[in-house]
C-alpha cells in the first residue's frame, strides 16, 4: 500500500469510515487534536480548523494522509512517530 493515493474518494485505501468527518475519524483512531498537531508541526487551533474543513479546499490532503496512516499503524509504529515528533527541530 502506498500513501500517494490517500484520498478516500475511492482509492485503494477506502474503508467503512470513508464518509465520516475527519475530526470524528481521528478521534475514533485514538488521535487527539493535540497529538495530531504535534505530528503535523502546527498549532492545535490550526488542526481544529483543518479538521472542520474551514480551508477553501476543505480538510487538507496532508491531514487526511496522516489520519489514514495512523489508523493503519500498529501501536509500536505510532509510538515511534510520536517520539520522532518530539525530537528537536533544526
Amino acid at each position: 500500500m502506498t500513501l500517494i493515493d490517500c484520498d478516500s474518494a475511492g482509492g485503494a485505501v477506502a474503508s467503512a469510515m470513508d464518509n465520516e468527518p475527519w475530526q470524528k475519524r481521528a478521534k475514533l483512531a485514538g488521535l487527539s487534536q493535540k497529538t495530531l498537531a504535534k505530528l503535523l508541526g502546527v498549532a492545535e487551533n490550526t488542526v481544529s480548523l483543518q479538521l472542520r474543513g474551514k480551508w477553501a479546499t476543505g480538510t487538507p490532503q496532508y491531514v487526511k494522509t496522516v489520519i489514514l496512516a495512523w489508523e493503519r499503524l500498529p501501536p509500536e509504529a505510532r509510538e515511534a512517530l510520536l517520539l520522532a515528533a518530539d525530537e528537536p527541530k533544526g
